[in-house]
């Protein structure tokens, strides 16, 4: 209960403009809510990371915190199975670029339509700031992710040696035209 007073009052002292309605959604049968991060849920936010990336941290706190804060238009929503957060997705807008920051789910939830709806709400999210594009960078040995992306419409631009920083791994940046 406290938590979500928590956000609440986060919500109105800070005037923030709701970009995001809430709402129940279904997959694979069960119920989960979709919503807005708040930085309330950055404790959750980093123990997925953890899972995900299997103990590296690629952002820290205080990325997420510049990010959620920013003045440009960008929007972070959370997947939550009761009141565990289990995937999140971020995009920040720049000029006509929704940029997807992040995108993670727990392992136990992947392979459920997570990650394929959380792209669907960024992309509208997107039209609607009139991006002409919506841009990522993935492993290029994250071959599941990228079949992901391709699915989803995205393409491969170009290759970015060298771009992560712990194992200095290559990147894919990858590009959605959103032309109607």
């Amino acid at each position: 209960m406290w938590k979500k007073s928590k956000n609440f009052i986060f919500s109105f002292i800070t005037r923030r403009k709701r970009k995001y309605h809430a709402k129940l959604v279904s997959f694979n049968a069960l119920d989960y809510l979709v919503r807005e991060i708040f930085p309330t849920d950055m404790k959750e936010l980093l123990r997925i990371e953890r899972v995900v990336y299997e103990g590296d941290l690629p952002w820290t706190r205080s990325i997420f915190l510049s990010e959620l804060y920013s003045k440009k238009p960008h929007l972070y929503l959370g997947v939550f199975d009761k009141r565990e957060l289990v995937a999140f997705i971020g995009m920040r807008v720049d000029i006509y670029d929704g940029h997807v920051t992040n995108l993670a789910v727990l392992p136990q939830y992947q392979k459920q339509g997570i990650a394929s709806f959380l792209l669907g709400e960024v992309e509208k999210f997107a039209r609607k700031n009139v991006c002409m594009q919506m841009s990522l960078e993935v492993r290029v040995t994250n071959l599941d992710a990228q079949r992901l992306y391709r699915k989803f419409g995205f393409i491969s631009r170009r290759r970015l040696p060298r771009y992560y920083d712990k194992n200095h791994e290559d990147a894919l940046e990858m590009v959605k035209m959103l032309d109607d």
